[in-house]
C-alpha cells in the first residue's frame, strides 16, 4: 500500500500472532517510491514472515496445550519412565539393599514434595520432565504450564514413582504398571515402551505395504511436504491441530510446486527450491495483483473477482489435499503396526473447514485452484488437429506446426490419432510393442497392456481392441510392417525415450502440449488426455451400448470386456469403434507414397466465444457472443440488470437464436458460465 510517495507493507496477522484479536495487520515501510523496488522488497520480506510465522506463533502462544497434545505429551512422559524401568530392571547387576531402601526412601520423599507443590500450585518439579516430553515428539510445552497440565504431570509423576517402588521391591515392572496402562487404553506393555515410530519408519513401511509405483510416488511426496514442515517428527505428535497446520500449509502451495527445479532428460543437477519459497512467491505475486485489481475503478466486486480468478497464482485443489491427507492416514495405519498410540487421520470435513477458516476478512478474497474440468474436445478444435502440419504436411520433423511437405509418421503422427479413434489411456499407447498388433477373425486389433510390464489400472485394462478403419485408410498397418528391425520393440520408441523416469506420459503429454500451442490448438481443460473423453462422447451420441464402451476404454464389465473374445465380439466391437466418425477424406499426394488427411468436414461451423461481465448480484451485466473470424460480434447487449423482465426475456430468446446451433467456448469462471446459462434459460 502507499502513503503519500512511500510503499508500505502491509500483512494480516494470525490470530495467535496478534493474541488472539481478528484484523491485526503489519506494517512496515518499504523506503521507496519505486513500484518495482516496492514489489520486490515485500517479496523478500513476505519470504521472511512466512518463514519464521511458525517459530513466533509457538514462542507466543500462552494458554495451554490442547487436549490432544497434552495427551501425546503425557503419553511420551509415560512411555520414556517406564522405558526406563524397564532397563534398569533388565540390567544384570542389582542394587545392594542398602541402596534400595535409599531409592524408595528418595521416591515417597518426591511423592510428598509433589504433593506440597500441587497445594500451591508450582510445577516447577514436573516442568523438566514435560519439556523433555515435549521435544522428544516434536511438541512446544507452553510457557508457564497451566493448572490442569500441571496437575495431570504431577499426578502422573506420582503414580510412576508408585510403580519403581513396587519395582523396587521385586515385582515386575510390567505387572506393577498394568493398572497405569489400563487407566491410559494401553495392553501391551513390551510395544509401548518401544521408541516412539518417525515419519522415516512409517514411510518405508507404508512401501513395503503399498508397493506399487503410484502408490510409492505419492507416499514420497507427501512425506517430502511433511518432512520439509515439520521435520523427521514422531507420528504420535501428529495430531489433530498439527495436521491442521500442515495441511493449511500445504493448502497455500501452488498447482505447479515443485516443477521450477530446472531438471529434464538434459540437466540433471538443476535447483533445489523448498516448498516455503515456492509458498512466498506465489504470496507475493498473489498480493501484488490484489492491491492492482483493488483499485480499478468502474468494476463490480463480483466481475474484479473473476478478474482475480484469471490472474492468481492458481493453488493446490481440495481433491489434491485429500490424497496428501489419505496418504498420512496410510502412513498412520502402517506406523500402527511398528507401535501403538498412532493417531487418527483427520476427516475430509474437518479438513475443508479448517481450509475455509484460513480465509481472510477480504470481500475481494478468492482461493483459485484451477481443477482439471476436462470437457471433449469441440468439433472445430479436432478438425483443426487433423488438417494440421502434422498430418497436411510440416516444415520439418522439429516444426510440426509450420506448413510445409514433410509428414513423419512417428509417435506425433500416430498417438493422437489412436487416443482419439479408440479412446485408450494415453500410457497404453506409448507403451505399445510391435507384438501388440495382431490379426483375430479376419481383423486386425491392439492387444493393450498385454504382457507382465504392463501398467493398467485393473485386470479389465487388458483387452483386445479393433484398429479403427481411419487408421487402416492412413495405412497403420502398412506402417507397422514396414519397421526395421533396429526400429527395436516398442511402436512408438521415441516417445518413450523422452522420459528418464519411467513416467513416460508426463514427458510426453508435456511434448505434445507444446506443439499443440504452436498450433493454437492448446486449451488447459480441452487437454491431450481429453481425447479419450471425446471418443467415449461421440461413440455415445452413436447410441453403442454402455458395455461396449467399457470394453474399448478398459474399464470394468463381466460381460463383455474379456481378452478372449470370441469372433463375434470382435466384428461388433469393430463397428462400434467405426461409429466415431471424425468426416475424413483421405487420399494420396504424389510427393507421399502413402495415403493422406485431404480434409476433415467435421466442424461446418466456427466455436462461438463466449464473454460476459458480472453485476453486483453476479449476474451478467452485459453478455457478447463473437465468430473468431468475424469483426463485429454477432450478438452484444449491456445493461442486462436494468431490463425489464419482458426486455429481458425478448434479448434471452435472440441470444439463443444465435448459439443454440453453434458450438460454444464458455468463460472459465464459473459465476460467468452460471450466468450465462441462466440468461439462456429465460428464453
Amino acid at each position: 500500500m502507499r502513503r503519500g510517495r512511500i510503499f508500505y507493507f502491509r500483512k494480516r496477522l494470525p490470530k495467535k500472532l496478534s493474541n488472539q484479536v481478528p484484523n491485526q495487520f503489519l506494517c512496515l515501510s518499504l523506503r521507496t517510491d519505486l513500484p518495482l523496488d516496492a514489489v520486490k522488497r515485500a517479496a523478500a520480506l513476505l519470504t521472511v514472515l512466512e518463514q519464521m510465522e511458525k517459530t513466533h506463533v509457538d514462542a507466543l502462544i500462552k494458554n495451554s496445550l490442547n487436549p490432544e497434545t497434552a495427551k501425546a505429551v503425557l503419553t511420551e512422559m509415560l512411555r520414556s519412565a517406564l522405558e526406563g524401568m524397564l532397563q534398569e530392571q533388565n540390567q544384570d547387576i542389582a542394587l545392594s539393599a542398602g541402596e534400595v531402601d535409599q531409592r524408595i526412601e528418595a521416591l515417597q520423599e518426591e511423592n510428598r514434595r509433589l504433593r506440597r507443590a500441587a497445594r500451591n500450585r508450582q510445577w516447577t518439579d514436573v516442568e523438566p520432565l514435560l519439556r523433555a516430553a515435549g521435544d522428544r515428539v516434536a511438541l512446544n510445552v507452553p510457557t508457564p504450564i497451566s493448572n490442569d497440565l500441571g496437575k495431570r504431570a504431577t499426578t502422573l509423576q506420582r503414580r510412576l514413582n508408585e510403580v519403581e517402588i513396587a519395582a523396587q521391591e521385586g515385582d515386575d515392572v510390567r505387572y506393577a504398571s498394568s493398572d497405569l496402562l489400563a487407566e491410559h487404553g494401553l495392553d501391551d506393555f513390551d510395544k509401548f515402551v518401544q521408541a516412539p515410530v518417525l515419519l522415516s519408519q512409517a514411510r518405508a513401511r507404508t512401501d513395503e505395504n503399498h508397493s506399487s509405483k503410484a502408490m510409492k510416488k505419492i507416499t514420497a511426496s507427501v512425506y517430502q511436504l511433511t518432512e520439509e514442515f515439520l521435520g523427521d517428527i514422531p507420528v504420535s505428535s501428529l495430531t489433530k491441530e498439527r495436521q491442521k497446520e500442515f495441511l493449511g500449509w500445504a493448502s497455500r502451495l501452488p498447482r505447479t510446486h515443485g516443477k521450477s527445479h530446472g531438471r529434464n532428460r538434459f540437466e540433471s543437477d538443476g535447483k533445489n527450491i523448498t516448498k516455503e519459497f515456492e509458498i512466498s512467491q506465489a504470496d507475493a505475486a498473489d498480493f501484488q495483483v490484489m492491491e492492482e485489481v483493488r483499485t480499478i475503478e468502474g468494476l463490480s466486486n463480483p466481475e474484479k473477482r473473476a478478474l482475480l480468478a484469471e490472474r492468481l497464482v492458481p493453488r493446490v485443489t481440495l481433491c489434491t489435499l485429500k490424497k496428501y491427507r489419505d496418504a498420512m492416514n496410510r502412513m498412520f495405519k502402517s506406523a500402527s503396526e511398528l507401535g501403538p498410540e498412532i493417531p487418527k487421520a483427520i476427516s475430509y470435513k474437518e479438513m475443508q473447514r479448517h481450509i475455509q477458516s484460513l480465509a481472510p476478512e477480504d470481500e475481494l478474497y478468492v482461493r483459485v485452484t484451477k481443477p482439471k474440468n476436462r470437457m471433449p474436445w469441440t468439433t472445430e478444435r479436432i478438425a483443426r488437429l487433423l488438417t494440421s502440419p502434422i498430418y497436411s504436411g510440416a516444415a520439418s520433423e522439429h516444426r510440426r506446426w509450420q506448413r510445409g511437405k514433410v509428414i513423419v509418421r512417428d509417435a506425433d503422427y500416430w498417438v493422437p490419432l489412436i487416443v482419439l479413434s479408440i479412446g485408450s489411456r494415453i500410457e497404453e499407447i506409448l507403451l505399445l510393442k510391435r507384438s501388440d498388433v495382431r490379426y483375430r477373425d479376419g481383423t486386425y486389433v491392439l492387444a493393450i497392456a498385454s504382457g507382465p510390464e504392463a501398467t493398467g489400472k485393473t485386470e479389465d485394462s487388458e483387452r483386445l481392441i479393433p484398429i479403427p478403419q481411419i487408421l487402416l485408410d492412413l495405412g497403420f498397418v502398412e506402417w507397422f510392417q514396414s519397421l526395421r528391425d533396429d526400429h527395436g520393440p516398442l511402436l512408438f520408441p521415441e516417445a518413450v525415450r523422452r522420459s528418464s523416469t519411467g513416467d513416460v506420459t508426463s514427458a510426453y503429454g508435456k511434448h505434445l502440449r507444446r506443439i499443440f500451442g504452436h498450433l493454437g490448438i492448446g486449451d488447459f481443460d480441452e487437454d491431450f488426455y481429453a481425447l479419450r473423453k471425446t471418443f467415449s462422447s461421440m461413440l455415445k451420441r452413436e447410441m453403442v451400448v454402455d458395455g461396449e464402451r467399457q470394453a474399448i476404454a478398459g474399464h470394468k464389465n463381466g460381460n463383455v470386456l474379456n481378452v478372449f473374445y470370441t469372433a463375434h465380439h470382435v466384428q461388433d466391437l469393430k463397428k462400434a469403434v467405426d461409429k466415431a466418425d471424425f468426416k475424413l477424406i483421405i487420399g494420396k499426394k504424389y510427393r507421399y507414397g502413402f495415403p493422406v488427411i485431404l480434409a476433415c468436414n467435421l466442424a461446418q461451423s466456427s466455436t462461438l466465444e463466449i464473454e460476459v461481465t458480472l453485476d453486483e448480484c453476479s449476474q451478467a451485466e452485459s453478455v457478447s457472443v463473437k465468430d473468431p473470424q468475424l469483426e463485429k460480434p454477432l450478438f452484444h447487449m449491456q445493461g442486462i440488470g436494468s431490463l425489464s423482465d419482458a426486455a429481458l426475456k425478448k434479448a434471452a430468446t435472440k441470444l439463443r437464436d444465435v448459439t443454440d446451433l453453434r458450438p460454444l467456448k464458455l468463460p472459465k469462471y464459473k459465476l460467468k458460465r452460471a450466468a450465462f446459462e441462466h440468461l439462456l434459460a429465460l428464453a
